[in-house]
């Protein structure tokens, strides 16, 4: 009976892993496999390109822990410009802390909104989504702008600094994006091994499927699934919805059903692990994904809660299997992608019995039972595939688990022990506990009445992290110059050292040294500060500005007069520390303080521009100083778009690429 057991097992267990292994074992020698598409966008791209508005949702039902330092942090420390992306908080009526926190929000920050939803909550997360996207779009037909693309992240995120860059970017090429998404972990140690064993199966989850499987089913064109959060689609995806219900209201994996819905429309969800280097404290590289980060359930109950709803909304929700394979508009890797997910309602229940059979296999070595593996026997021989599918399984996790999170958490992972990682069998316990939960919800489910009632959100309860911690996900000056391949990492280590000890800041070290020119410096500590940096010439300086403040005074003190309108003058400086110095001398010339606003050039630029001025102004600055004047651009909207009119676009086309569309066609009267 023994021996019978073990086959019939084996054999399931086979038919069941089969088609993973050969999948790794056919993308690994693939040349698909050399297309990876990590660290395939220079920083120069990301910059290069102009910026268009961004709409990002975050929904809100009881985030008031975490909802302010998550939106701060993110306005805080991203690289992107503050004109050009909006913050819509979709709250509800019934949920006053989170409704004062998101009202206070929008009052300090002017590209905050509150969308306040018609309905008490909690509705589903994707009914929540569904109407700020309609706010959205009523938002549009106000202020006569077309957002570029929209982006739905999570209450609790860590969004990375250089993110939105690169969305920005991508939507000029793809319709859908997904960015990775890895759960925070603390540094492993003896001490906290057991503690963050929950949490660390997240971890080696994500990691395995956002580092490898997403990245193989990207270049293979394969079906791509949504994470529901760092998820970005193209505001022309949004017209294809005649109702503008873009998420599926009926399911528990909203963004994962959505997915699927783009790709049989023909959109294919592009994934994009990017990664950028960085110097770290003690002195050492790193490479550094460019992703959302969050904290992920630490306990059992929480894991259990939480997966249960993914995998009945994956495998038991979203799609039937048999409809999948009928589809003529999903290629065969869509296909077996997908059975790659709904299987898993059915190989997870396989775990925790694979386990059992394992132990009674090591006792049966040493006790007179009953042997389950007689050796040289077709079920030893099929025990011994098996084994070897699961030693690959766990080679691969084990590499991505060291590069996302490195060699110490590799360890844990699937070496702590080497046989049976604790790690992965509590990750596997959690599943197999969370699958027959998925299951008893399908088979007993209630009456017809609650069958049709809407899935209302079932959230899970968030944490976030400290200022300091947060502190380390900053740019500071040698990322950026790192990133731009403008320093090498040994040339940055030693410059830090010599600022140390000279008392000097980096940037006056590394200018000092010729190692980086001062307008790279000037730029690169604009992206830090999101200020606006321009190259300035002598038809961008206004000849009344000239005449009004005197050559002499101008040259003096590094300035240059741009451009004034009915509320604000704006001057060219080439460094921030003089900003105080300078509003207290234009004071001295009866300009208050509060019009007076700053845009940034090297000393170089705005000597050589007021001393050649050029008489015949430039247009594109006419241009914005009428339009701000009219109130039909922000000044610092305006700004942006003067800061790309090098490039070979006029300043029409910048204003409808940054989604100012109708702006863009009001300009072409003064050409």
């Amino acid at each position: 009976m023994a021996y019978y057991i073990g086959l019939t097992f084996v054999i399931l267990l086979i038919l069941i892993s089969l088609d993973d292994f050969i999948w790794d074992v056919y993308y690994f020698f693939s040349p698909k496999r050399k297309k990876n598409n990590t660290n395939a966008i220079s920083y120069k791209d990301l910059t290069d390109t102009v910026p268009g508005l961004l709409a990002i949702i975050v929904p809100a039902y009881r985030e008031e822990d975490v909802l302010e330092d998550v939106i701060e942090n993110l306005i805080d420390t991203n690289h992107y410009p503050n004109a050009m992306y909006h913050i819509f908080l979709g709250v509800y009526p019934n949920d006053p802390d989170t409704l004062d926190i998101a009202d206070n929000l929008s009052k300090n920050h002017k590209n905050v909104h509150r969308v306040i939803h018609i309905i008490d909550g909690p509705s589903s997360k994707a009914d929540n989504i569904n109407n700020v996207i309609k706010n959205i779009l009523e938002y549009e037909n106000k202020k006569g702008i077309r957002f570029k693309g929209i982006i739905v992240h999570d209450s609790e995120d860590v969004i990375h600094p250089y993110e939105i860059l690169v969305e920005n970017y991508l939507l000029n090429f793809h319709k859908a994006i997904q960015m990775p998404v890895f759960p925070l972990q603390r540094m492993p140690r003896i001490g906290n091994i057991f503690k963050n064993m929950i949490s660390g199966t997240y971890a080696d989850e994500f990691a395995e499927n956002h580092y490898s499987m997403l990245v193989a089913r990207n270049v293979t064109k394969s079906f791509v699934p949504s994470a529901g959060t760092g998820f970005v689609i193209s505001r022309d995806i949004i017209d294809c919805f005649p109702d503008f219900n873009i998420f599926p209201v009926g399911s528990l994996t909203e963004d994962y059903k959505l997915s699927l819905l783009l790709k049989q429309k023909g959109f294919h969800l592009y994934y994009a692990l990017e990664e950028v280097e960085r110097l770290k404290g003690d002195g050492k590289m790193e490479r550094e994904f460019i992703a959302t980060r969050s904290i992920f359930p630490s306990t059992y109950s929480a894991a259990v809660r939480q997966k249960s709803r993914w995998i009945y909304g994956i495998t038991m929700q979203s799609f039937k299997l048999r409809d999948i394979l009928k589809n003529k508009n999903l290629s065969f890797g869509s296909k077996h992608s997908l059975y790659k997910d709904w299987k898993a309602k059915f190989s997870n229940i396989l775990l925790v019995p694979s386990y059992l059979i394992f132990i009674y296999f090591i006792f049966s070595l040493f006790l007179n039972i009953p042997i389950i593996y007689p050796k040289f026997s077709l079920s030893w021989y099929l025990m011994l595939f098996v084994t070897i599918m699961m030693i690959e399984r766990q080679i691969l996790r084990g590499r991505a688990v060291k590069n996302v999170y490195g060699y110490k958490s590799t360890f844990i992972s699937v070496l702590f022990p080497p046989i049976l990682p604790f790690r992965m069998v509590i990750g596997n316990i959690i599943n197999f506990h969370a699958t027959l939960k998925a299951w008893k919800m399908n088979l007993f489910k209630s009456s017809a009445k609650k069958r049709k009632k809407k899935p209302s959100w079932n959230k899970t309860d968030h944490e976030f992290l400290e200022k300091e911690v947060l502190n380390t996900f900053r740019r500071k000056l040698g990322d950026v110059l790192l990133c731009k391949n403008l320093i090498s990492p040994n040339e940055l280590k030693k410059s830090l050292e010599k600022s140390k000890t000279n008392g000097m800041r980096l940037g006056e070290t590394l200018i000092t040294e010729g190692i980086v020119s001062e307008e790279d410096i000037v730029i690169s500590l604009c992206k830090i500060n999101k200020e606006i940096y321009f190259e300035i010439k002598p038809n961008m300086v206004s000849k009344e500005g000239i005449d009004f403040f005197g050559k002499d005074f101008l040259l003096q003190n590094f300035m240059a007069p741009i451009m004034k309108t009915r509320n604000t003058a704006v001057f060219a400086i080439s460094n921030p520390d003089d900003k105080e110095r300078i509003i207290n001398l234009l004071k001295d010339k009866k300009i208050e303080k509060e019009v007076i606003q700053f845009i940034y050039s090297t000393k170089e630029n705005i000597t050589n521009s007021l001393e050649k001025m050029d008489k015949e102004y430039l247009d594109e600055i006419k241009i914005i100083e009428k339009l701000i004047e009219e109130d039909i651009l922000f000044l610092e909207e305006g700004l942006i778009a003067l800061g790309y009119q090098n490039t070979e676009k006029n300043i029409n086309e910048i204003l409808y690429d940054m989604g100012f569309e109708e702006q863009g066609n009001k300009g072409l009267i003064f050409n």
